[in-house]
Order: C-alpha cells, then structure tokens, then sequence
C-alpha cells in the first residue's frame, strides 16, 4: 500500500468515531459551526500491508488540551496478526466563522474525557515522540 491509503484508513477511522462517538456529527458544522483540522500527522511504519490482507483500524484517543486533541490510529494487519502502521494526529478544534481555533463545548469535551479514559490501557499507546498537546 502506499501512503496515501495508510492516510486513508486512519484519517476514515478517526472522522467515523468523531462522529458516532465524540457529538461531532455529519452536522457539527451546519448546527454548532465548528469543525476539526488536522495540525499534524505522523505516519510509523512496522510491517508491510499486501493487496488482499485483511485490515482493521483502532483509534486511541490519547490526550487533550482545551483546543486540541491527541490520537493515535493503530492499522492492524488482520491477516498475519500484527500492528501494520501507526498514524498519530493532532486535531485542533476551529470555529468555521472565524477560521480560528476555539474551546471544544462542554458536551464535546466530556465525550472525549471520556474515550481517553475507556481507551487507556495498561500498555502505553506507540507515539513518535514528536508531537502531542502543549499545555500552558
């Protein structure tokens, strides 16, 4: 696969729990005028995915600061049974009017609280180390 693909899987998965799972639905934008971009990305590869292998997407919700959030998408080579890629983001939280970033909402917020939560395990997420949520 090339990188556009890897960009893909992870970029789908990590929009699909946004929507269904964080109240950033299909209308975020049309209702509360706020979106997410995506600041920064950073692709690790562990293993070669092959035409025809079976692949799944796990999004680890990581950390967040009051603008930003912090994930880490895991692509899984379903086929030989191993971490294939890791794509880590930072979303920053925008205000459609504006063009600026804002605050997350209150709702917003708690729904992410509480993926980081449910998402931490006892083993530490594969980060790069180049990146992650400045806190002031």
């Amino acid at each position: 696969m090339n990188i556009g693909r890897y960009m893909e899987l992870g970029g789908t998965a990590l929009w699909q729990r946004c929507r269904h799972e964080l109240g950033m639905s299909d209308d975020y934008i049309e209702l509360r005028g706020f979106s997410t971009f995506t600041a920064e990305h950073h692709l690790t590869y562990h293993a070669e995915l092959l035409e025809g292998d079976d692949v799944s997407v796990r999004v680890r919700l990581v950390a967040r600061s009051d603008k930003v959030m912090h994930v880490v998408c895991l692509i899984v080579d379903e086929t030989h049974r191993r971490l294939a890629c890791t794509m880590e983001t930072t979303a920053v939280h925008v205000d459609m009017t504006t063009r600026r970033p804002t605050p997350f909402p209150d709702d917003v917020t708690a729904l992410i609280d509480a993926a980081i939560a449910a998402d931490d395990r006892p083993w530490p997420a594969p980060l790069s180390g180049a990146m992650g949520v400045r806190r002031r």
